[in-house]
């Protein structure tokens, strides 16, 4: 036999539904005890009140009706007054019964495939998914979710696993790839829209972080010193001189910066547009821009430092697009997280989406439901079978052991009612 086991967990509402029940208990024994009260008194002073004998009529069938309903309720439940009766305790004798009727039941109501996929097409799970993650707090959540699972997956990549992996890929594409068609088509996709502007941004950004690191301050004062033959060296002059330059040269790099990001419709980005647009001409028609690439491929194809190189790159790629992927205030990741909002808003207005999403669940849950149904339904039945008995007397009277309290109330009353009519019309018809 299965051991029996008390689950601990406790509903929150647990608690007021036991004083739900036990109000309920008190008020139908409080109907049995005012019927009883009734039907002493009505019996004492009836031989000097006649009318009493209506009153001790109701109070007597009232008592009998309660009584055998109290017997009735308490039969499902236990023994009453722990005496063994036949057909008592129903719950406790029936527990298995009730697993498996349990269990069979789950499976063909509630898991059958039509029900399953009724409730999908109410639910519309596309719409509702779209719904969440147009809100800007759920893609916000997404954003940072994506952002650290990628931070994560960089840093669990075997270095020469990615340098294989690279060197053969860049090797055999290097074969076959037309470069500069491919770099023409990828240019002129970022020109439109201005979309390679941010690529400007971001370097002018990048170099202007560069360029705060104070290592890379003090080597620049140094090359400035040497080469400023003019000033002498003595006391430092030359140093303090390249100080003063290179923070000339900060100040004005700043004020460009600001303006750029300012303006955007700088003389700058002008320049860059020219440019970017320049080298898509070239790459799509000077034939001797093009032979110069296909060089630079074929060198690169068969250079053995390829390996090292591409190595030497990651080492420097993966640390950085993990920082840039954790911090939620990086470029990167606020790249990212314009992208999301993006398609969430984009997701969020297409229906044809929605439809999508809901027709996949559909397909999916058939399977689904048919292989894994049975188990569900027998792991309800073990689950059942497995509870101790008094656990599961106590969920179930505790869930509808109130409405079974009305039916002692209903009973006290409707018994008085007909003892009350069989007595009326005894009275009237002797």
């Amino acid at each position: 036999m299965m051991p029996t086991s008390t689950p601990t967990l406790r509903s929150a509402g647990d608690s007021a539904k036991r004083a739900r029940l036990r109000t309920a208990r008190l008020l139908a024994f409080s109907l049995l005890a005012v019927a009883g009260v009734l039907y002493i008194i009505a019996r004492y002073y009836r031989p000097g009140h006649p009318w009493l004998g209506f009153v001790a009529a109701f109070s007597e069938a009232a008592m009998v009706g309660a009584l055998a309903d109290w017997f009735a309720v308490v039969a499902l439940f236990r023994h009453p007054f722990g005496l063994p009766l036949p057909h008592t305790a129903i719950i406790s004798a029936n527990k298995r019964r009730i697993a498996d009727s349990l269990g069979e039941f789950v499976q063909t109501r509630f898991l059958s495939t039509d029900k399953v996929l009724e409730g999908i097409r109410t639910l519309a799970p596309g719409r509702r998914i779209a719904k969440w993650i147009s809100r800007p707090d759920n893609s916000t959540r997404i954003q940072t979710y994506l952002g650290r699972a990628l931070a994560r997956l960089l840093g669990s990549i075997d270095r020469d696993q990615v340098r294989d992996f690279l060197t053969h890929a860049i090797a055999s594409g290097l074969d076959t790839l037309d470069v500069s068609t491919l770099a023409a088509q990828v240019l002129r996709s970022l020109s439109e829209n201005r979309r390679h502007q941010w690529l400007l941004d971001e370097g002018l950004e990048q170099l202007y972080g560069f360029l705060q690191h104070e290592d890379v301050r003090e080597e620049l004062v140094h090359a400035i010193a040497r080469h400023m033959e003019f000033v002498p060296s003595t006391l430092n002059l030359d140093e303090r001189v390249g100080r003063v330059i290179l923070q000339r040269l900060y100040d004005a790099l700043q004020t460009i910066l600001q303006a750029v990001r300012e303006d955007h419709d700088h003389v700058l980005r002008r320049r860059f547009d020219e440019t970017v647009l320049d080298i898509v001409d070239k790459l799509t028609h000077d034939e001797t821009f093009r032979e110069r690439v296909r060089t630079i491929q074929t060198e690169l194809r068969h250079n053995p430092e390829l390996g090292s190189a591409l190595s030497a790159i990651w080492d420097q790629l993966q640390p950085w697009l993990a920082e840039q992927l954790s911090d939620v205030g990086a470029p990167l990741a606020r790249r990212l997280a314009v992208t999301v909002q993006e398609l969430a808003e984009t997701f969020a207005t297409n229906p044809r989406a929605h439809a999508w999403i809901d027709a996949q669940i559909a397909s999916l849950a058939p399977p689904l439901i048919e292989r894994y149904r049975r188990t569900l339904g027998l792991f309800i039945a073990a689950q059942v079978k497995a509870w101790n008995d008094g656990f599961l007397v106590d969920q179930i009277e505790l869930n509808i052991g109130r409405d079974l309290q009305f039916i002692r109330i209903n009973g006290t009353l409707v018994g008085g009612l007909v003892g009350l009519i069989i007595y009326t019309a005894t009275h009237f018809l002797s």
